[in-house]
C-alpha cells in the first residue's frame, strides 16, 4: 500500500494532463500512487493517460459527469494511503513538494493539512504572478473567515481525517474553501513557505467559467461562518465582506466612504463575544490590522 495518494480529478483536461503527470512523475518522493477519476471527459484525456505505462498510475472514468465535488469524494473513499496530495488535471506540480508535505505531516502529528506557496500561470505556462500564502495556523484559521488561505491542488492531508469530513455538495465550487474551515476546526493547519504548484488560470479553468455560481456559495459560506461567530449582518454588509474575499478590496475602497463603512463593518465583526472570548484582544487587534493592510489596501 502506497504511504500517499496523489488525487487528480479530471474533465477535458487532454491538453495538460501529460504535464501535470510528468510533474508529479519527476518529484523525489516515489511512495505513492497517482488516482486520476475522470469525470466524463469527451477530449482525448483518456488516451494521454494510456500513454503512461506506469504503475503508479491509476485511471477510473465516471460513467457520466458527476461534478468536482462528488468525484472528489469517491477518490477520498478508495484511496488505499495515509496520505492525500491533491492536485488538478492542468496544473503543474513543483519543487520536492511531496516530500516535504509528508515530512511535516509525519513530524506534526496534530497538524491534519499542510499547503504551500504557488505560482500562476496562463493557459500556454506563461508566468503571471506568484501568491505568497500564510503559515500561522492561529493567522489562517481566522483568515479562513475573510478569504480562502490555501490553493486546493497544493494542499496535502490525513487521509483519516479529509474522509471524515468530505467535501460538502452544499458548497460546490468552494468546496475546498469550506473543507479548509472544518479542517482548522479539527486539527492544526499551514502552509510551507516554499513554492509547490503552478496553478492555471484561463478561460476553461472551471473557476473561471463558474465566477457566479463560486461566488454565490462563498456568500453562503461567510454568511454560515459569521452566524457562528453570533455576527448579525445585513445583505448589504456580506457583500462587503464577501468583496474581501474575492479579492476586490485594493480596489473598492480607495473611496473614503467605503472605508467608512468597512471600519464600521468591522467594527461590528471584531466585537464579537465568540471571538473575544477565543483570543487575546492584542492579537485581534494585529491580525485585523493585518486583514485590512494585505486584503484591503487600508493601512493601519
Amino acid at each position: 500500500m502506497p504511504e500517499t495518494t496523489v488525487l487528480i480529478p479530471a474533465y477535458n483536461c487532454g491538453k495538460y494532463i501529460k504535464e501535470t503527470l510528468d510533474s508529479v512523475l519527476k518529484q523525489k518522493y516515489k511512495d505513492y500512487e497517482i488516482l486520476i477519476i475522470d469525470d466524463g471527459s469527451t477530449d482525448n484525456t483518456s488516451q494521454v493517460i494510456d500513454t503512461f505505462k506506469n504503475k503508479k498510475i491509476k485511471y477510473l472514468r465516471n460513467s457520466e459527469n458527476a461534478g468536482i465535488v462528488e468525484t472528489l469524494n469517491h477518490g477520498l473513499k478508495i484511496a488505499n494511503s495515509e496520505f492525500i496530495a491533491r492536485m488538478d488535471a492542468d496544473d503543474v506540480m513543483l519543487g520536492n513538494r511531496l516530500e516535504e508535505q509528508i515530512s511535516f505531516l509525519q513530524k506534526n502529528a496534530d497538524f491534519g493539512m499542510v499547503g504551500g506557496w504557488y505560482r500562476i500561470m496562463d493557459e500556454n505556462g506563461r508566468f503571471l504572478s506568484t501568491s505568497k500564502t500564510h503559515q500561522d495556523s492561529d493567522f489562517l484559521k481566522l483568515g479562513l473567515i475573510f478569504r480562502n488561505q490555501f490553493a486546493h491542488p497544493a494542499v496535502t492531508m490525513r487521509t483519516a481525517i479529509v474522509r471524515e469530513l468530505a467535501y460538502d455538495p452544499e458548497f460546490q465550487y468552494c468546496e475546498d474553501h469550506d473543507l479548509w474551515i472544518r479542517f482548522s476546526e479539527v486539527c492544526k493547519v499551514t502552509n510551507l513557505p516554499e513554492q509547490y504548484l503552478s496553478y492555471r488560470w484561463y478561460s476553461g479553468n472551471s473557476c473561471n467559467r463558474k465566477q457566479k455560481e463560486l461566488k454565490t456559495a462563498v456568500l453562503r459560506l461567510l454568511s454560515r461562518e459569521l452566524d457562528k461567530l453570533k455576527v448579525s449582518h445585513s445583505a448589504q454588509e456580506l457583500m462587503l465582506h464577501g468583496a474581501v474575499s474575492f479579492g476586490a478590496g485594493p480596489k473598492l475602497f480607495i473611496a473614503k466612504e467605503k472605508q467608512k463603512e468597512l471600519k464600521e463593518w468591522y467594527d461590528k465583526v471584531f466585537s464579537s463575544s465568540v471571538l473575544n472570548e477565543r483570543y487575546d484582544k492584542s492579537w485581534l487587534i494585529d491580525f485585523r490590522s493585518k486583514v485590512q493592510q494585505l486584503y484591503c489596501g487600508i493601512q493601519g
